[in-house]
């Protein structure tokens, strides 16, 4: 289910944002691919090891689950279900959306930006 998640693609994004002074939420890598993996599995229960499946190349050992402490569960977008399972809340969903949205600006951005490098 969460096989559509391009990890290289949420990184470019990422780094899009953080070229605007947005570093934290929608300019965090770590932040975009969990909360992505979370709404890919809303219906069931989310592994930890779902989630490190996608974060790994990008995080070191140890951060995710403090990420995950400290943003998603202290900010009720996510709850813990059971031990290494996680569940996104509504209030996550809400900002899953947001994620969605920030990605659609970035692919506006770029094609127009991509027009304008094409422009004698």
């Amino acid at each position: 289910m969460t096989d559509d998640i391009n990890p290289d693609y949420e990184y470019e994004v990422a780094r899009f944002y953080q070229s605007l002074g947005i570093n934290q939420g929608i300019g965090d890598i770590q932040y975009r691919l969990i909360l992505k993996v979370l709404e890919a599995n809303k219906d069931r229960s989310t592994e930890f090891s779902e989630i490190r499946k996608y974060t790994d190349p990008f995080a070191e050992r140890g951060s995710i689950g403090s990420k995950i402490k400290t943003v998603f569960l202290r900010n009720e977008l996510a709850v813990k279900i059971k031990h290494g399972g996680y569940k996104i809340t509504n209030k996550g969903l809400v900002a899953a959306n947001l994620l969605k949205v920030s990605t659609l600006f970035y692919r506006e951005v770029d094609k127009l930006s991509n027009i304008i490098d094409r422009m004698p």
